[in-house]
């Protein structure tokens, strides 16, 4: 099993000689364009945002919450799969001080799920708005023209598409069928009768045969 620790931990067990190490690594980090990223994003505000906290009780998670954030900002700068990511995580001391944690080259991490199991811990706190309000208010600073709003056209969902005929019908019935329930219960009065359940499975059946 992987043993992670803190790089703020393990500063006051070390020795001159490796305190010196980490601190050319340290400094060539810094000077790096993944140093320079990791400057830009105040992750233990992000971690707070997203109600992240280390557990008081039971097994210690084995990233920070600032350790969790920073995982999945480099996964999206990286373009690594899981995999990928967890193999170069254990074999780039650039990427650990990134993440703010150090594996040791004779424990490294062998389950990429964590990546995963990360990523769906935050996709279930994450509140876009709250984090695109502290992401502005901690670059805005290096922001000019303030005034002035641009959007990349990308970035906006499509809903532009071309249905058969049959798939009109369907949604037709889907709407009608959901509004007369609708009706019919705040109305307290009983739901006419219709085959609807008769029409889905014919669908389904239609569905199935394209």
């Amino acid at each position: 099993m992987a043993k992670i620790v803190n790089i703020s931990e393990i500063h006051p067990t070390l020795g001159f000689t490796e305190f010196d190490i980490l601190e050319k690594y340290r400094k060539s980090f810094n000077e790096s364009e993944l140093g320079k990223l990791h400057s830009v994003f105040p992750f233990e505000c992000m971690a707070k945002a997203a109600g992240l906290s280390d557990r008081r009780l039971g097994r210690r998670n084995r990233f920070s919450p600032s350790a969790k954030i920073a995982l999945m900002v480099l996964k999206a700068y990286t373009g690594f799969s899981d995999r990928q990511l967890v193999e170069h995580l254990n074999g780039n001391i650039h990427y650990q001080i990134f993440c703010g944690i150090m594996i040791p080259p004779s424990l490294p991490i062998t389950n990429f799920k964590i990546v995963s199991a990360i990523r769906n811990e935050i996709a279930s706190r994450l509140d876009i708005d709250s984090f695109q309000e502290l992401l502005a208010s901690h670059w805005k600073p290096y922001l000019d023209n303030l005034h002035v709003c641009m959007t990349d056209a990308t970035c906006y969902e499509s809903h532009m598409r071309f249905p058969t005929d049959m798939k009109l019908l369907w949604e037709s019935l889907e709407w009608l069928y959901r509004h007369i329930c609708r009706h019919c219960r705040e109305l307290g009065i009983r739901r006419p009768r219709n085959k609807y359940r008769n029409v889905a499975e014919s669908y389904l059946s239609y569905c199935k045969k394209r």
